[in-house]
């Protein structure tokens, strides 16, 4: 890493404006208005289901969403907050402070701070990769799990009543039930009245803005009818007009530390999302992308979201799928997004008083209940176990833990199934197919060995962990065929593109206790990154350098030549190579093999 690529990392991306023409300003225009008219209500909503106030779902969406497609690669991403980080926002914060509360609002600015620290760190220093070791397993589960969890937490925002906050299914469930008896009708209908705008208007046309007509619509109800002094339909209240102050949160040391946690896996959902929408789209329309690009974007929008009193925001599948359905041209559309939301704070933010908490809590609802999914889980059951039994229990673990304990732990699981698959890994005996001409397993198709040639492959690369595995396994196999007549062992190493030194050591011991045996060894199909790892681990002083072959074709013309041939013909009953009939026949023996 040089200072040059670090302040390449930070280059704009406007290579998008190159033969910008009026017709694609009228596209970004369409597709910024479009945008912002869905985004202004999910804006608020997901504020809401941060713990915080509405208005800070707007300061978090005034000029992050730029920075991000300025500082990213992708000009359909569009980030802003999302349901899936604003519920791990307050799963992270709910030990340290009560949400809603100026101290809540600090700690979530500082958790954004932090967020894009992290995500702005693995952008300069080109880590993206590194979210590819996070399972799919894990992520299927917590996907159904976190917007089980976002549903329960609206419920009784629906219903008229507040809950306890919290990402545990019972407790949530529980707290329910022991307040059903504060159910408000008049909540109740304006929520069924918010469901069926945005329905009809799905149906009407997909790109129609259900969410902000549900907004207009139920709050003019809400300001005619008086529904909060009347009725006691809880609504949003005093929404301050103007731009949010920009600086630092409070910053309390040993919270600080205690946040890094959380922090590490807001970032990491937030960046899986973020990354898989942007690829999709870039890559549909043929854009290049670049991972480490979009996590510069990303870390640099989570930092001006915590500077302006917002929280940890990432990319939105739905508003990015406007952009790209809209053929956005270039950053200019989200720039007409920030001056929307600029317009709102300044004029219309006084005109949400009225706005029903109910109808926040329904577009939150409408967005998630399609990502609960246990029918993903079970298709992962069924084409791998071990797969579905870690999306399983990640599901089921936020009924009884928070949620970001709840994909650590997934998480966790899932490298521990990795790890323990990979010590066991498995180990075939092959041999020649007289009918097909081929190398297959021999055990596997019941096909008859050279009782002579013990030709073994490890399926798998070899380190610490199955080291001993290998070895042991090995030295069995050879056990079980000593005495009926084996002289060679082969050891193919083509599926071994690894080996650590401890790995390297043990193949040695191995090869060596083959030896002591009486039996000659010999490795073929070693690759360039292994071999000198096998070099200096001593490979040379135990296997000469004649028996260490390059392909199968090579090795078995060597090691036919050296078998016992009297053998081959008077006492082993198979004809498992070409070459067998001629020593049975007594001519002469072939010189060559072809693969």
């Amino acid at each position: 890493m040089t200072p040059k690529s670090i302040v390449q990392s930070f280059s704009l991306n406007l290579g998008y404006l190159k033969g910008y023409n009026r017709e694609k300003f009228t596209k970004d225009l369409i597709a910024g208005l479009t945008v912002a008219a869905v985004l202004v209500p999910q804006a608020k909503a997901y504020a809401l289901l941060a713990g915080m106030p509405p208005i800070n779902g707007l300061y978090a969406s005034l000029l992050a969403p730029l920075v991000a497609v300025l500082f990213g690669s992708s000009r359909f991403l569009g980030t802003g907050p999302v349901a899936m980080v604003s519920i791990l926002v307050t799963s992270t914060l709910l030990p340290f402070a009560k949400p809603g509360t100026p101290e809540w609002v600090g700690l979530a600015g500082l958790l954004a701070l932090m967020v894009g620290i992290t995500v702005l760190l693995m952008g300069i220093f080109r880590l993206a990769f590194i979210l590819d070791l996070i399972s799919h397993s894990v992520i299927v589960g917590f996907i159904s799990a976190g917007a089980l969890v976002i549903s329960a937490n609206q419920l009784g925002g629906i219903l008229g009543f507040s809950t306890t906050k919290s990402t545990q299914i019972f407790s949530l469930l529980a707290d329910i039930a022991q307040k059903l008896y504060l159910t408000n009708p008049y909540t109740v209908m304006v929520s069924i009245l918010a469901f069926v705008i945005i329905y009809v208007s799905s149906k009407i046309h997909p790109l129609a803005p259900g969410a902000l007509i549900s907004v207009v619509i139920t709050t003019l109800i809400s300001y005619l009818l008086d529904l909060n002094r009347k009725y006691g339909v809880p609504i949003v209240g005093d929404v301050p007009a103007g731009l949010p102050p920009i600086s630092l949160p409070p910053i309390d040391l040993q919270v600080l530390s205690a946040l890094w946690g959380g922090a590490i896996v807001v970032s990491a959902i937030g960046l899986l999302e973020a990354l898989s929408i942007a690829k999709k789209f870039s890559v549909e329309k043929g854009d290049r992308w670049d991972p480490n690009k979009e996590l510069i974007g990303q870390g640099l929008s989570n930092l001006t979201a915590g500077l302006m009193q917002g929280f940890p925001i990432s990319g939105s599948f739905s508003r990015s799928a406007l952009y790209y359905r809209l053929e956005t041209a270039s950053p200019i559309a989200h720039a007409v997004v920030s001056l929307v939301i600029l317009k709102t704070l300044l004029i219309f933010a006084p005109l949400f008083y009225h706005l029903p908490k109910a109808t926040l809590s329904v577009i939150i609802l409408t967005a998630v209940v399609p990502l609960v999914k246990p029918q993903e889980i079970w298709r992962l059951y069924r084409i791998n176990p071990i797969d579905g039994v870690v999306a399983g229990l990640t599901f089921l673990s936020v009924f009884i833990m928070e949620l970001w304990q709840a994909i650590l732990m997934g998480a966790i699981l899932a490298f521990g199934s990795f790890v323990y698959k990979t010590m066991y890994p498995r180990i075939v005996v092959i041999t020649r197919n007289p009918k097909t001409q081929t190398f297959e397993n021999a055990e596997a198709e019941g096909l008859a060995e050279c009782p002579q040639i013990l030709y073994i492959r490890p399926q798998m690369s070899i380190y610490f962990g199955n080291a001993e595995y290998v070895s042991n396994y090995i030295v069995e196999k050879v056990q079980e065929r000593k005495d009926k007549g084996l002289k060679f062992v082969f050891i193919d190493l083509e599926a071994s593109n690894y080996m650590d030194a401890v790995g390297a050591e043990n193949f040695i011991r191995m090869l060596k206790r083959l030896q002591a045996m009486g039996l000659s060894t010999a490795i073929g199909n070693v690759n360039r990154v292994v071999m000198p790892v096998l070099e200096r681990a001593g490979l040379k002083e135990v296997v000469p350098e004649g028996m260490i072959f390059g392909s199968k074709g090579q090795s078995l013309k060597i090691l036919l030549d050296e078998i016992d041939h009297q053998f081959c013909a008077k006492v082993c009953p198979h004809v498992v190579f070409k070459e067998c009939l001629e020593f049975k026949s007594g001519e002469k023996k072939l010189s060559s093999w072809e693969d």
